[in-house]
């Protein structure tokens, strides 16, 4: 269920201050990993001075690992608390912006846009008395269908034309006896 808007600014402080609290906690953590991080890197330097090097620091790892594993899952839990602010933000943002627009009357239709005749230049004002005729759609249609054929028979030309020259070529080559030769057969290796 959504608070009603007239508390929204008030739930929106009290995440605006878990917000600052969280700042707060991510730095304690990151002062406590910084702590433990040190001291581990401590440890394995006293493990090198060790007879069995490889099991100090193993332990010294494990440990570490240990150790950072609740730092780690507060920093994910503050991560998933952010995302989850984040989102409420978001919808509390849309929900103000329907309302505003529901609000707000709806816009006057725009004018409709009438279109005025181009002038007749005054050496045609007696053809501009007479009613001049409009081009049939079909008409212009018709011209463009024709214009298409003519580019389609045009590339088709032009294709057969290289077909052609690509023929000639290749019997000029095996008349003067430009034939590929075929690649020689590897012969078995030395020795077998």
């Amino acid at each position: 269920m959504r608070p009603p808007v007239r508390w929204l600014p008030l739930l929106l402080a009290c995440l605006h201050l878990a917000g600052l609290a969280a700042d707060d906690e991510r730095t304690r953590i990151a002062a406590e990993r910084q702590v433990l991080l040190e001291r581990f890197a401590q440890e394995e330097r006293e493990c090198q001075h060790r007879f069995a090097v490889t099991d100090c620091l193993d332990d010294v790892h494990s440990r570490r690992r240990a150790a950072l594993a609740p730092l780690r899952a507060r920093e994910l839990q503050l991560d998933d608390a952010e995302r989850q602010q984040r989102a409420a933000d978001r919808r509390a943002a849309i929900e103000a912006k329907q309302k505003a627009q529901a609000a707000r009357p709806p816009p006057a239709p725009a004018p409709e846009v009438r279109l005025r005749p181009p002038p007749v230049p005054a050496s045609s004002a007696s053809a501009a008395s007479a009613p001049r005729p409009k081009k049939d759609d079909s008409q212009a249609r018709a011209a463009q269908a024709a214009e298409r054929a003519q580019a389609a028979q045009r590339r088709r030309e032009e294709a057969e034309a290289d077909r052609q020259r690509i023929e000639r070529r290749l019997a000029e080559r095996e008349a003067a006896g430009k034939v590929a030769a075929p690649l020689p057969v590897p012969s078995s290796a030395p020795g077998q």
